[in-house]
């Protein structure tokens, strides 16, 4: 990983040095199906009430694995990139397939399916290849919610659309020109399929805390400034802006209208997950519910997350009328592997987690983690208070170490609405301590701040504290996301626009390129599949840069050639790793060569790579992908007739 968090506190850098899962939970791999495509990437994971486990592959397939004599069977097949699944009944499973919401069922009792229903398939397709049919839910009367991605610029859409073709909900990097893509979807009991919520980008995961509460989360990109998890109600919109297309009481072309209207329009996270540090793209929602035995969290949620091995855990309260609160690393490195995609809880309390990676970062497999009944040293749950924050431990604190104010070093932070990929960390600032209160025999740490801001991110990165017994705490960055106070809170910022960062300086001019016949092409406009956009540095060109991480990532330009043969690409880059790291060159899909790309001096360092590749007239693809180790920071590319 790179040096991503130069703007934080050194603290921040030790705990990424010492993050891992707790002893008392250990992470063990389950034999993958045998699929006869050979997959190993895990869409949907579910467990019949008879305790044998179900997943989905994107192949299509339905597996059933009986986790006593560990032995799959084909269960069904033929299915369009299923991406979650319930299961009714020993015998009937509900599917979200890309083109509909399934019920697959064994009707003649041989352990097949043999009857495939559409329970809904009223939504609209435009042929994109992102728009993707997400994690089906059911609540306590019958009534089914799923969610629809949006389409991707980088890809077009088809002549003949399902649905009607909305050109309102076209422009954009990230689209909406079908029904209902960007929303939350609810299928009545009755069977009547209507929008519940709009302004979902690219929502991986819903699910219900044990109130009844739905949740769904989104993966950062346009609109979004870092990855979330929503409180979805019905009606709402959340943000990024295509859905509104299909919302009946919105008028006009939702790209076009004032972004201070859309921010007055938007209901915000009620968790913020800080992109980098916490999570880069978030997926399931899953309630840690009274069957669990995952220690004394019962009643939070868990999140699982793509870029890192880790799942994390959510500890939400009621302020001022809404839901908000904090956010932790929970099962965080070790064994665990990248690409937690869903997960859910066996007949034993263990936890199942299905990874994938869909050509982006991640990994495939299932692992299950377990709990030893052992007490981990872990933040139990965080809570607002009206000067600060209190702190439950799960064992009582050492007082020494919990009263020493440098083990709490605070700061706060935004991230800008705004149409652009991503966000840095706005008005990023220390917040101070002013006391240190012990409660409750050492389970209670009541840190009192000298000022606590509404509408901020307050974050802190616990030091050097042990418990009494001298264990160690297991995970020590905690991010809780302030919309309101408990008193007093003042009227909701909109935090749109140009404002400008305190700890990053975005250059008002574009810098200079190397040769004025070049044409510049900005690689935040590229394809891109797996970096993620960032404005930490200054000197770069346009709305920022792409910062490759490891995994199967690439940026992909296409780029207008007048003439045919050989022409000059120049690809402005910065890397602060002294040694070097490699990208892989593809010109039209076909690889040229292995890029050196050596160090520039640092992360923000700008320097030019030149090399001569061969053209057709018209349009080319240029490719950078990463190999074994992640890649530099990816400014532009410039082409040079």
């Amino acid at each position: 990983m790179k040096s991503l968090f130069s703007c934080l506190f050194l603290s921040l850098s030790c705990f990424l040095a010492k993050a891992d899962t707790a002893p008392q939970y250990s992470v063990t791999n389950i034999p993958v199906p045998p699929s006869k495509f050979s997959t190993k990437q895990i869409d949907g994971l579910t467990f019949l009430p008879d305790g044998r486990l179900v997943v989905c592959l994107p192949s299509g397939e339905i597996f059933l694995y009986d986790t006593e004599s560990q032995a799959w069977t084909l269960f069904a097949e033929g299915l369009h990139n299923p991406l979650g699944v319930i299961a009714i009944s020993n015998t009937e499973l509900v599917v979200s397939q890309r083109p509909e919401l399934t019920r697959v069922s064994d009707t003649d009792g041989d352990g097949k399916a043999d009857d495939y229903e559409v329970l809904t398939d009223q939504f609209g397709m435009s042929g994109n290849y992102h728009e993707f049919h997400f994690t089906p839910v059911r609540d306590e009367k019958g009534n089914y919610f799923f969610a629809l991605g949006t389409g991707s610029a980088g890809d077009g859409v088809r002549t003949i659309v399902r649905g009607e073709f909305d050109p309102r909900g076209r422009p954009g990097r990230m689209h909406a020109s079908t029904p209902y893509r960007g929303c939350v979807v609810k299928l009545t009991k009755d069977g009547e399929t209507i929008p519940w919520s709009y302004g979902h980008r690219t929502p991986n995961g819903l699910g219900f805390d044990l109130k009844g509460n739905l949740f769904v989360t989104d993966n950062q990109g346009d609109w979004v400034g870092s990855s979330k998890l929503f409180h979805v109600q019905e009606g709402r919109f959340y943000g990024h802006v295509a859905s509104l297309a299909w919302k009946e009481d919105f008028e006009g072309v939702p790209l076009e209208t004032p972004i201070e209207e859309l921010a007055k329009l938007r209901t915000r996270a009620c968790v913020v997950f800080p992109h980098g540090s916490m999570a880069n793209s978030s997926t399931q929602v899953l309630a840690i519910s009274e069957k669990a035995n995952f220690g004394p969290f019962t009643g939070q949620l868990l999140v699982g997350e793509m870029n890192k091995a880790r799942i994390m855990r959510v500890m939400l309260e009621e302020v001022g009328g809404e839901l908000q609160g904090a956010c932790i690393p929970f099962i965080d490195g070790g064994s665990l592997q990248r690409g937690c995609n869903r997960m859910d809880w066996a007949p034993d309390g263990s936890l199942y987690v299905g990874q994938t990676k869909h050509s982006w970062a991640g990994s495939e497999g299932i692992q299950r983690v377990e709990w030893n009944g052992e007490m981990p040293f872990e933040v139990e749950d965080v809570n607002l208070t009206r000067t600060g924050f209190r702190f439950t431990f799960t064992k009582p604190v050492d007082e020494a170490s919990a009263k020493e104010i440098g083990n709490w070093p605070f700061q706060r932070y935004y991230y800008q609405y705004h149409a652009s990929y991503g966000s840095p960390q706005m008005d990023v600032t220390p917040v101070a301590v002013e006391s240190i209160e012990i409660l409750n025999g050492g389970r209670v740490v009541e840190v009192h701040l000298e000022e606590l801001e509404a509408w901020h991110i307050h974050e802190v990165t616990i030091g050097e504290i042990s418990s009494q017994d001298g264990d160690e705490l297991g995970n020590r960055l905690v991010a809780y996301t302030v919309n309101r106070l408990l008193e007093n809170t003042p009227p909701e910022p909109l935090q749109a626009g140009k404002a400008k960062s305190s700890k990053v300086s975005i250059p008002t001019k574009p810098v200079p390129v190397k040769d004025p016949r070049g044409v510049v092409y900005e690689a935040e406009d590229a394809l891109v599949k797996g970096p993620s956009h960032h404005a930490r540095y200054e000197g770069f060109s346009g709305t920022g840069f792409i910062d490759f991480g490891s995994g199967d990532q690439s940026v992909t330009w296409t780029v207008e050639a007048e003439t045919a043969g050989e022409h000059e690409i120049v690809i402005r880059y910065a890397l602060g790793d002294s040694r070097g790291r490699p990208l892989k060159l593809k010109v039209n899909d076909r690889e040229v060569e292995t890029l050196p790309f050596p160090s520039t001096g640092g992360w923000g360092s700008w320097e030019d790579l030149s090399q001569k590749v061969q053209l057709t007239q018209g349009e080319n693809t240029i490719t950078l992908e990463a190999l074994d180790r992640s890649g530099a920071n990816i400014d532009h590319l410039q082409l040079v007739e």
